[in-house]
């Protein structure tokens, strides 16, 4: 691991998040700074996602966009929005393009 391309920040945490880090940290015989990254990087994710899925809903985006947002492949994605419980929407022009390649 290339240690030169990482920055050094500072971040207030709660006791209770450096009792789980620790925990987590003993369990999977990791070092502190490794987990901490790698459950920053699935909560920016995560927000990453909710914002996409977010705009999409609102209509401001495209599923394929919102793909290329979250960098999910359109099946993971789909997958991801029935989790949710949020509807797919087929827009008129995917539906025509589905249409003309089955009619030929």
């Amino acid at each position: 691991m290339n240690f030169l391309a990482f920055k050094v920040t500072t971040v207030r945490l709660p006791e209770e998040t450096l009792e789980v880090i620790e925990e987590l940290t003993d369990k999977l015989q990791r070092e502190k700074s490794e987990i901490m990254r790698e459950a920053l990087n699935i909560g920016i994710d995560e927000m990453k996602l909710r914002l996409a899925i977010e705009q999409y809903v609102k209509g401001s985006v495209s599923f394929g966009r919102m793909a290329e947002l979250t960098g999910l492949s359109h099946r993971e994605l789909f997958l991801e929005l029935r989790r949710r419980n949020i509807i797919y929407r087929y827009g008129e022009e995917r539906f025509s393009e589905e249409v003309e390649r089955l009619v030929g």
